[in-house]
């Protein structure tokens, strides 16, 4: 969410890619997601800070035309705010905003949305949480528009560019209700990481350790960095930067492979669809890392490694809660019924070169 200017180019698609990602930590009351809230506000307080400023100015606006009544004739336009960071999302107010950046600075920006409850993103109409999976099926992919058309005369029509970072909180039940069906074979549990924050029965709460000054130091740095990196000092946008990660590419070809190979020995629908956005989640993760080391060739070896264990995380959370759903939505599609066997399937674990020409002669 802090470097919406940073760009990267990822080896499957065509286009570029903003460095955002959507976390959903899940686990019991009490079992201590609420230190997500501190975390939140500890990397983000640049950018909250600047975001009130933006609210009073968009408060005043409001007392002043309060003031003035319905005389519209003498009112001023309304200021151009850009405000990112969002707890209570509606689809109007997000495109409102998402189209204020574009024309304030020219260039579309990223949101972050936290909600240290999940329940509360499920609660609205039909039609409201239509929107939401709308936005959310664009919100992943930068170039992706969404257009919102309405005929009421207090509506808000564009066709804006909407890139959401998010970290939510909640439990099982929820997430049940957040991720339904259309939203397990639309693609919206592919974009999102799942962070398992409870323990076993009967254990200890956990215990928060403090960052050391150091720390602290360090993280209040980082944020600095990346807010210089995004405005200039009279309030422009910084130029687009582009990290080079095409040293990464044959890892992420590999990995994926890997994944084919295993979808060919019978692992899956689901397997088949989680895994690809699991590489490009886990790509983007990696490609902040390396900037912010410094993008030397040193690290390099380090943040590889970091792609392979953050792209089979995320792939096993993804499956562990959809998997199952996703394969009998699947089993009735076309194209994604049973698989016939393959010759690998009829040859016992273990097997010998002449096996195999046996089966295949017969």
């Amino acid at each position: 969410a802090l470097s919406p200017r940073i760009r990267v180019k990822y080896c499957y698609d065509p286009g570029y890619h903003m460095l955002v990602a959507n976390l959903l930590c899940i686990g019991r009351s009490a079992c201590g997601k609420g230190v997500m809230r501190w975390i939140v506000f500890l990397l983000l307080g640049p950018l909250i800070e600047r975001d009130n400023a933006e609210r009073r100015k968009e408060q005043e606006y409001k007392d002043f035309c309060r003031k003035k009544g319905n005389v519209k004739k003498e009112l001023p336009d309304e200021p151009l705010t850009v405000v990112r960071y969002m707890q209570n999302i509606t689809v109007p107010k997000l495109v409102k905003r998402a189209d204020f950046m574009v024309r304030r600075y020219g260039d579309p920006l990223s949101f972050f949305i936290f909600s240290d409850e999940l329940a509360m993103l499920t609660k609205g109409s039909g039609k409201e949480r239509e929107e939401r999976e709308a936005v959310g099926r664009t919100s992943y992919m930068l170039g992706e528009m969404y257009v919102r058309e309405t005929l009421y005369q207090d509506g808000y029509n564009a066709m804006v560019d909407i890139n959401t970072a998010s970290v939510v909180c909640g439990q099982e039940y929820a997430l049940r209700k957040y991720i339904g069906d259309s939203a397990i074979m639309g693609g919206d549990a592919g974009r999102n990481i799942i962070v398992r924050m409870d323990g076993g029965l009967g254990e200890e709460a956990p215990v928060i350790l403090p960052f050391t000054e150091e720390e602290e130091a360090l993280i209040e740095s980082t944020t600095n960095q990346l807010m210089r990196e995004t405005y200039t000092e009279d309030d422009k946008l910084q130029p687009i930067y582009k990290v080079d990660m095409s040293w990464l590419d044959d890892d992420v070809e590999r990995w994926c492979a890997a994944q084919r190979d295993l979808v060919d020995k019978g692992a899956g629908a689901a397997h088949d669809s989680f895994y690809k956005r699991s590489s490009s989640s886990s790509f983007r993760l990696a490609t902040m890392i390396y900037h912010l080391w410094g993008e030397k060739e040193e690290v390099q070896e380090s943040v590889r490694k970091f792609y392979y264990w953050a792209a089979q995380f995320i792939l096993d959370g993804q499956l562990d809660h959809w998997g199952q759903r996703f394969n009998e939505l699947a089993s009735s599609e076309s194209g994604c019924s049973e698989r016939q066997p393959t010759l690998y399937d009829q040859l016992p674990k273990r097997f010998t070169r002449d096996q195999v020409c046996q089966l295949v002669d017969k």
